[in-house]
Protein backbone atom coordinates (compact mmCIF):
# COMPACT_ATOMS: atom_id res chain seq x y z
CA UNK A 1 0.00 0.00 0.00
CA UNK A 2 1.06 3.48 -0.48
CA UNK A 3 1.54 6.12 1.83
CA UNK A 4 0.59 9.44 0.42
CA UNK A 5 2.87 11.98 2.36
CA UNK A 6 3.00 16.10 1.50
CA UNK A 7 5.57 18.35 3.00
CA UNK A 8 5.39 22.28 2.79
CA UNK A 9 7.54 24.38 3.69
CA UNK A 10 5.99 27.91 2.71
CA UNK A 11 6.22 31.03 0.93
CA UNK A 12 9.05 32.35 2.79
CA UNK A 13 12.35 33.75 1.00
CA UNK A 14 14.72 32.05 3.85
CA UNK A 15 15.41 28.18 3.03
CA UNK A 16 14.29 25.18 4.90
CA UNK A 17 17.11 22.80 3.48
CA UNK A 18 16.68 20.99 7.07
CA UNK A 19 13.58 19.89 6.86
CA UNK A 20 13.87 18.85 3.23
CA UNK A 21 17.15 16.86 4.03
CA UNK A 22 15.55 15.10 7.05
CA UNK A 23 12.12 14.23 4.93
CA UNK A 24 14.35 12.97 2.14
CA UNK A 25 16.51 10.79 4.86
CA UNK A 26 13.38 9.20 6.33
CA UNK A 27 11.86 8.58 2.84
CA UNK A 28 14.66 7.22 1.32
CA UNK A 29 14.74 4.18 3.59
CA UNK A 30 10.53 3.82 2.93
CA UNK A 31 9.75 2.89 -0.62
CA UNK A 32 5.78 2.40 -0.16
CA UNK A 33 5.92 6.49 0.11
CA UNK A 34 4.96 8.24 -2.26
CA UNK A 35 6.42 11.88 -1.24
CA UNK A 36 4.81 15.46 -2.80
CA UNK A 37 6.80 18.70 -1.82
CA UNK A 38 6.30 22.39 -1.75
CA UNK A 39 9.72 23.52 -1.20
CA UNK A 40 9.55 27.47 -2.10
CA UNK A 41 13.61 28.50 -1.64
CA UNK A 42 14.73 25.53 -0.25
CA UNK A 43 16.60 23.45 -2.16
CA UNK A 44 14.15 20.72 -4.26
CA UNK A 45 13.47 17.03 -2.93
CA UNK A 46 16.03 13.91 -3.49
CA UNK A 47 12.99 11.87 -2.81
CA UNK A 48 9.84 13.56 -3.95
CA UNK A 49 7.82 14.83 -6.81
CA UNK A 50 8.80 18.89 -6.38
CA UNK A 51 6.93 22.08 -6.62
CA UNK A 52 8.49 25.10 -6.45
CA UNK A 53 4.52 27.17 -5.26
CA UNK A 54 1.20 25.70 -5.45
CA UNK A 55 -1.74 27.45 -5.26
CA UNK A 56 -4.40 27.24 -2.77
CA UNK A 57 -6.58 24.70 -4.51
CA UNK A 58 -3.54 22.96 -4.99
CA UNK A 59 -2.47 22.63 -1.62
CA UNK A 60 -6.07 22.14 -0.49
CA UNK A 61 -5.72 19.32 -2.88
CA UNK A 62 -2.61 17.87 -1.28
CA UNK A 63 -3.94 17.99 2.10
CA UNK A 64 -6.88 16.18 1.34
CA UNK A 65 -5.01 13.38 -0.33
CA UNK A 66 -2.17 13.01 2.09
CA UNK A 67 -1.99 10.26 4.83
CA UNK A 68 0.44 12.35 6.37
CA UNK A 69 1.05 16.49 6.53
CA UNK A 70 4.61 17.90 7.42
CA UNK A 71 5.45 21.58 7.24
CA UNK A 72 7.09 24.38 8.89
CA UNK A 73 5.46 25.89 11.89
CA UNK A 74 2.67 27.91 9.87
CA UNK A 75 -0.72 29.34 10.85
CA UNK A 76 -2.38 29.08 7.74
CA UNK A 77 -0.36 25.79 6.84
CA UNK A 78 -1.80 24.22 10.33
CA UNK A 79 -5.65 26.25 9.63
CA UNK A 80 -5.98 24.37 6.25
CA UNK A 81 -4.58 20.90 6.84
CA UNK A 82 -6.99 21.01 9.81
CA UNK A 83 -9.83 22.14 7.35
CA UNK A 84 -8.84 19.02 5.05
CA UNK A 85 -8.97 16.80 8.50
CA UNK A 86 -5.05 16.03 8.74
CA UNK A 87 -2.84 16.95 11.68
CA UNK A 88 0.56 18.25 10.16
CA UNK A 89 3.71 17.39 11.86
CA UNK A 90 5.40 20.43 12.38
CA UNK A 91 8.48 22.11 12.52
CA UNK A 92 9.75 25.21 14.01
CA UNK A 93 12.17 26.91 11.51
CA UNK A 94 14.95 27.85 13.40
CA UNK A 95 16.49 31.41 13.38
CA UNK A 96 20.24 30.14 14.33
CA UNK A 97 20.25 28.62 11.38
CA UNK A 98 18.88 31.25 8.90
CA UNK A 99 15.87 29.66 8.48
CA UNK A 100 13.92 32.57 9.86
CA UNK A 101 14.20 36.14 11.53
CA UNK A 102 12.96 34.98 15.05
CA UNK A 103 11.91 32.06 17.09
CA UNK A 104 8.23 32.66 16.95
CA UNK A 105 7.18 29.39 15.86
CA UNK A 106 8.61 27.48 18.82
CA UNK A 107 5.59 28.60 21.23
CA UNK A 108 3.12 29.27 18.53
CA UNK A 109 3.93 25.63 17.42
CA UNK A 110 3.98 24.49 21.31
CA UNK A 111 0.56 26.39 21.59
CA UNK A 112 -1.22 24.31 18.50
CA UNK A 113 0.31 21.12 19.64
CA UNK A 114 -1.06 21.77 23.40
CA UNK A 115 -4.69 22.52 21.42
CA UNK A 116 -4.01 19.47 19.25
CA UNK A 117 -4.12 20.86 16.49
CA UNK A 118 -0.56 19.52 15.04
CA UNK A 119 2.12 17.14 16.25
CA UNK A 120 5.34 19.45 16.76
CA UNK A 121 8.82 17.87 16.57
CA UNK A 122 12.23 19.62 16.72
CA UNK A 123 14.99 16.91 15.90
CA UNK A 124 15.12 14.51 13.05
CA UNK A 125 15.11 11.68 15.44
CA UNK A 126 11.57 13.29 16.79
CA UNK A 127 10.28 13.71 13.21
CA UNK A 128 11.43 9.79 12.20
CA UNK A 129 9.46 8.37 15.05
CA UNK A 130 6.43 10.89 14.31
CA UNK A 131 5.90 9.45 10.59
CA UNK A 132 6.84 6.01 11.61
CA UNK A 133 4.12 6.41 14.20
CA UNK A 134 1.57 8.20 11.81
CA UNK A 135 2.48 5.90 8.95
CA UNK A 136 1.92 2.18 10.78
CA UNK A 137 -1.87 3.81 11.66
CA UNK A 138 -4.17 3.20 8.89
CA UNK A 139 -5.62 6.30 8.94
CA UNK A 140 -2.43 8.77 9.26
CA UNK A 141 -2.84 11.48 11.44
CA UNK A 142 -6.64 12.79 11.29
CA UNK A 143 -7.79 15.38 12.77
CA UNK A 144 -11.13 15.76 14.05
CA UNK A 145 -12.48 19.48 15.00
CA UNK A 146 -14.47 19.66 18.38
CA UNK A 147 -16.98 22.60 17.89
CA UNK A 148 -13.98 24.54 17.08
CA UNK A 149 -16.12 28.06 16.43
CA UNK A 150 -16.67 28.34 20.27
CA UNK A 151 -13.38 27.26 21.09
CA UNK A 152 -11.54 29.57 19.01
CA UNK A 153 -13.69 32.63 19.99
CA UNK A 154 -13.66 31.64 23.28
CA UNK A 155 -9.67 31.85 23.33
CA UNK A 156 -10.03 34.87 20.94
CA UNK A 157 -11.60 36.76 23.68
CA UNK A 158 -9.58 35.72 26.70
CA UNK A 159 -6.35 37.18 24.34
CA UNK A 160 -8.17 40.21 23.35
CA UNK A 161 -9.24 41.04 26.77
CA UNK A 162 -5.93 39.97 28.60
CA UNK A 163 -3.93 42.18 25.66
CA UNK A 164 -6.58 45.29 26.66
CA UNK A 165 -6.00 45.18 30.52
CA UNK A 166 -2.38 44.77 29.85
CA UNK A 167 -0.45 48.00 30.64
CA UNK A 168 1.10 49.54 27.31
CA UNK A 169 4.47 48.03 26.69
CA UNK A 170 5.98 46.32 24.08
CA UNK A 171 4.00 43.17 22.89
CA UNK A 172 6.51 39.99 21.79
CA UNK A 173 5.75 36.91 20.93
CA UNK A 174 6.97 35.71 24.58
CA UNK A 175 4.59 37.99 26.48
CA UNK A 176 2.07 36.51 23.19
CA UNK A 177 2.53 32.83 24.02
CA UNK A 178 2.15 33.56 27.65
CA UNK A 179 -1.00 34.81 27.63
CA UNK A 180 -2.14 32.11 25.14
CA UNK A 181 -1.18 29.60 27.75
CA UNK A 182 -3.68 31.44 30.58
CA UNK A 183 -6.44 29.40 31.20
CA UNK A 184 -10.04 31.21 29.72
CA UNK A 185 -11.80 33.55 32.79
Amino acid sequence: MTLRVFVSVGTDHHPFARLIGWIDAWAAEHPDVELTVQHGSSPASVEGKNHVMMTSAELDEQYRGADIVVSQVGPGTIADANRANRMPIVVPREPALGEVVDGHQYPFGEFMAAQGRCVMVTSESQLREALDRAASTPTGLRYEAADEGSNAAAALGGLIASVVATPRRRLSWGRVAAMLRRPAL
